[in-house]
């Protein structure tokens, strides 16, 4: 690990479920990548980013191979960026439902860190409501989360919110042979 100050490599090294000679798997670097990236995120790092260096050794070269096995030393270069805070958060689009009732299932409060597991926690509260149609599926526009301008390491956070028809009334029978 190279490039990691905020959390140790220690505590990095069991997100990608590799060691010293293991087999390489591309798919154990991606998902120890998504994994640390929410570990960065939810302490506010949310520019986090990372690659592996991957520096190949003994692999045949030429018509003469050695007899050494081809491996792979992989060095993740980790660029952690620095941390946010949440400025201001706001709602567009909730025309009955009063902003008290969707910040009370927000887990992301004003001027604290901007933690991004905690604002999908929160989305996924506000999806259970019923309220509004589903955040998550509106391609990406419900939630919008820009630099605050003329401000070092803060963010707006900003959910567009759609209405559905809550004006419904549901009535039910049954019938038994008793």
């Amino acid at each position: 690990f190279d490039g990691n100050n905020v959390i140790k490599s220690e505590f990095l090294r069991p997100l990608f479920k590799m060691k010293a000679g293991d087999w390489y798997a591309e798919k154990n670097i991606r998902k120890g990548l998504e994994k640390a990236r929410e570990v960065y995120g939810g302490g506010g790092y949310f520019e986090f980013t990372g690659f592996p260096d991957l520096e190949f050794q003994g692999a045949a070269e030429g018509p003469i191979a050695g007899p050494a096995e081809p491996t792979v030393n992989v060095t993740m270069r980790m660029t952690e960026g620095e941390q946010y805070f949440v400025n201001r958060i706001t709602f567009t689009g909730n025309t009955t439902t009063r902003d008290n009732v969707i910040r009370r299932e927000m887990r992301l409060v004003e001027g604290g860190v901007f933690n991004t597991e905690a604002l999908k926690f929160s989305v996924r509260r506000l999806n259970q409501l019923g309220y509004f149609k589903n955040i998550e599926e509106q391609g990406g526009q419900g939630i919008d989360v820009q630099k605050t301008p003329n401000s070092k390491n803060e963010v707006d956070v900003t959910l567009k919110l759609e209405e559905q028809n809550r004006n419904q009334l549901t009535f039910g029978a049954g019938v038994s042979q008793y």
